[in-house]
């Protein structure tokens, strides 16, 4: 009578190489040997997947989507890492090149700017003067508005994410398909917005195509998800850009107005 053999993770019964119930591989023995295949085989597996996905993601719009939404994911790496993984080059990339960049008060000048109290009659004046306060700490400390925004601004793109999911919910309400889809289709794109100016900071000579590629590419991507005609994915597009662009300057305009009030605050 043979004996059973069990998985050594969660002890359920095995039936082949991996486990039915948690997904781990038979093991027999934890040697060395075991442990370094273990960790080339993660590393290596993430290098070709991460390749393979940039390569489908940069020159075939909306590919990676649809691939998911079909359930074929093993062999490319999951939206949420790869946008982990692109966006943390590019804000690593962003911080480096542009570490000495000038702050944006001119050192001759003798005087700070400040906001008239007059030209915002609606705002209570205890708001007005911690802005002005904080105005004067940026000036003496020598802060840029990238020193106000560069901490906050991964941050404020993840949480932008599910409103861009939403809207794409709302304007494509007729696929009646599932929020979590609309979501795939976000995270892929921010990569590729992630990536393409990740280039942009190391080459920037091709700053001139730049604006040109990513329309070309938006509006491919959300004609190959989605499969509208030309014309109406070009409007639903111009609709997006509108929206989600607004949202990202009200978030920015609230970063900085933000980082600004509590320099002030706490002066």
């Amino acid at each position: 009578m043979s004996e059973t053999k069990l998985c050594k993770n969660c002890n359920s019964k095995l039936l082949g190489l991996y486990c039915s119930e948690c997904g781990q591989k038979k093991t027999e023995l934890l040697s060395v040997k075991a442990i370094v295949k273990e960790l080339t085989d993660n590393v290596f597996s993430f290098d070709s997947r991460f390749f393979i996905t940039l390569k489908y993601l940069m020159i075939k719009p909306g590919f990676l989507t649809k691939e998911y939404w079909a359930g074929k994911r093993t062999k490319y790496l999951p939206p949420l890492k790869m946008y982990l993984v692109l966006s943390v080059f590019y804000f690593f990339l962003q911080g480096f090149m542009n570490d000495g960049n000038q702050t944006i008060f001119n050192s001759s000048n003798s005087e700070v700017p400040s906001i008239n109290i007059d030209d915002f009659p609606y705002f209570p004046p205890f708001f007005i003067d911690n802005i002005n306060q904080g105005l004067i700490v940026m000036d003496k400390r020598q802060l840029n508005g990238q020193d106000l925004l560069f901490d906050y601004i991964p941050s404020a793109m993840f949480i932008l994410m599910p409103f861009m999911g939403l809207l794409l919910l709302l304007v494509y309400k007729k696929k009646k398909l599932f929020y979590s889809y609309h979501l795939i289709t976000v995270l892929h794109f921010h990569c590729f917005v992630f990536f393409l100016n990740s280039v942009e900071e190391l080459f920037p000579i091709i700053d001139a195509i730049i604006p040109l590629f990513f329309f070309y590419y938006a509006i491919s991507m959300l004609k190959v998800v989605y499969q509208d005609s030309w014309k109406k994915t070009s409007i639903k597009f111009m609709m997006l850009l509108v929206t989600y662009g607004m949202s990202i300057v009200l978030t920015i305009l609230t970063i900085v107005f933000g980082r600004i009030f509590m320099l002030g605050l706490s002066a």
